[in-house]
């Protein structure tokens, strides 16, 4: 899949573009429901299929108090798309001068025209307050001389899927629901930066401290079993929190691998969560911490069996 940053790099005929148009956070079911249709109408007709996608989120723009924290930021969410098969993923800086754009200055500002094909989700809005639904896209459709495709929404327990959703269960620390409307499990990427080694040194227990970018949703405060899969299929322990056991600092996001006694520092790690142990505690004292510790391995350890 290539990554193209500007209209400019797209084919100048626009008979030869079949594409979609969203924020794609978090590259969920539905949104892989577009994709494929999306690949299918592109193979079908002979036409590049491309994703449309802006960063940052608009929101952060035009409304940054209600901007949310994101499923899958700008490189996640290119590797979660490349995944999908499509041609081309176009990332578009979102501007106010973008936001101020109607639908139709904004389809002509990609390029759209007589011949294109457009697949859409079934709830897509577009241009200048989010003013122009389906309908709408309709009626332009007919004087611009592109056609487009409505994808039904994908339900999980018999609710459309959406991202706001998703974010909304990581919240409450409920990652397996996550993972469900995801189809895969909810990953935390960073680099491992060096820590104060409280774990290693008082507890016998060495954790990584991962450095994720500012804008990545951490589910609720807690301990959670992972996967990590670059390390031989192994799992361990995620915690997340503000040690108040120690005095509340900042938030942290700390890993401890199974059985593992590897150099992590410099590198970037991914993790798979794939089930909450239990919320946050304050401990008053180092002991009631340290057994707790091996209480959570232990439970850790008997819970990977199922995965």
């Amino acid at each position: 899949m290539r990554i193209l940053r500007s209209p400019r790099e797209l084919p100048a005929n626009a008979a030869e573009l079949s594409v979609t148009v969203g924020n794609f956070d978090g590259v969920h079911r539905g949104h892989r429901a577009v994709f494929a249709e999306l690949l299918s109408s592109g193979i079908r007709d002979c036409r590049t299929s491309v994703a449309v996608a802006f960063v940052p989120h608009p929101l952060a723009v035009v409304a940054p108090e209600r901007a949310p924290q994101l499923l899958s930021p700008e490189q996640e969410r290119e590797e979660l798309v490349a995944h999908s098969g499509i041609d081309a993923l176009l990332v578009v800086d979102f501007t106010h001068e973008i936001g101020r754009m109607t639908a139709q200055e904004f389809l002509t500002w990609l390029g759209i025209g007589r011949g294109a094909h457009l697949v859409l989700g079934y709830d897509f809005h577009m241009g200048r307050d989010r003013a122009c639904g389906l309908e709408r896209l309709g009626e332009l459709g007919k004087d611009m001389g592109y056609g487009f495709d409505v994808v039904p929404p994908v339900l999980q327990d018999g609710i459309p899927i959406s991202s706001s959703r998703i974010r909304r269960v990581l919240t409450e620390g409920d990652v397996a629901a996550a993972g469900k409307m995801l189809g895969r499990d909810y990953t935390l990427a960073g680099e491992v930066v060096a820590g104060d080694g409280i774990g290693a040194r008082r507890f016998g227990t060495p954790t990584a401290n991962l450095r994720l970018p500012d804008t990545k949703l951490l589910p609720a405060d807690g301990v959670y079993l992972i996967g990590v899969p670059s390390f031989e299929g192994r799992f361990g322990l995620l915690y997340i929190g503000r040690r108040p056991t120690f005095g509340r600092g900042e938030r942290r996001v700390e890993v401890h691998i199974f059985d593992c006694d590897a150099d992590l520092y410099g590198g970037r790690l991914v993790v798979s969560v794939l089930r909450r142990l239990r919320g946050d505690i304050r401990f008053d004292e180092d002991e009631a911490l340290a057994k707790q510790i091996l209480l959570d391995i232990a439970q850790g350890r008997a819970l990977a069996g199922e995965f």
